[in-house]
């Protein structure tokens, strides 16, 4: 009798310090960062020069501000529209890689943007840049956007105009 009463607290002391030698792996690299959020990302959307349908019209950067990594797992919801009115909204173009992605601190995730910034003769836009559209952005996963501002490569302010269809994100890039 006095062996099994020696033996279960040995093996309960086993398995108590084999569940904490297991908890406290840490630096395991299977762990993911949690989803990148609006509060922790600075957006930014850059017009660019061009009228060709082959290249992109803009891009979206997104820059981890945080003091963490953060998972960006998918694309963004992009809208931009000119108050209850016209809205040209984002989707992924096809063929575009899908995004799983670990954002660290100071880095940023650029997408293209394809869409006609400039009517065709004799069309109108469905967005006009004569009535300076708002442009919002939401990261996936997430509900809550932040309001961007579309500049040219130099940080002016410049307005928005989508003509056609809508807005395709292409396969992002790290920087």
């Amino acid at each position: 009798m006095a062996r099994r009463t020696l033996a279960v607290p040995a093996l309960g002391l086993l398995v108590l310090l084999g569940t904490a030698a297991c908890g406290n792996d840490h630096g395991s690299s299977d762990a993911r960062p949690a989803v990148c959020r609006t509060s922790q990302l600075g957006w930014k959307m850059t017009r660019l020069p061009g009228k060709r349908q082959t290249t992109p019209a803009a891009t979206l950067s997104a820059e981890n501000k945080g003091a963490k990594s953060c998972a960006f797992d998918g694309y963004p919801d992009i809208d931009v529209y000119i108050g209850k009115g016209p809205s040209a909204d984002g989707k992924p173009k096809k063929g575009a890689t899908p995004v799983h992605l670990e954002l660290n601190p100071g880095h940023t995730v650029e997408f293209p943007l394809f869409y006609a910034a400039t009517p065709a003769p004799g069309d109108g836009c469905e967005v006009a840049a004569e009535y300076d559209p708002s442009i919002t952005v939401v990261p996936p996963h997430t509900k809550d956007g932040s309001l961007v501002r579309m500049t040219d490569a130099k940080g002016r302010h410049v307005r928005a105009q989508v003509c056609g269809a809508g807005i395709e994100l292409g396969s992002p890039q790290l920087r």
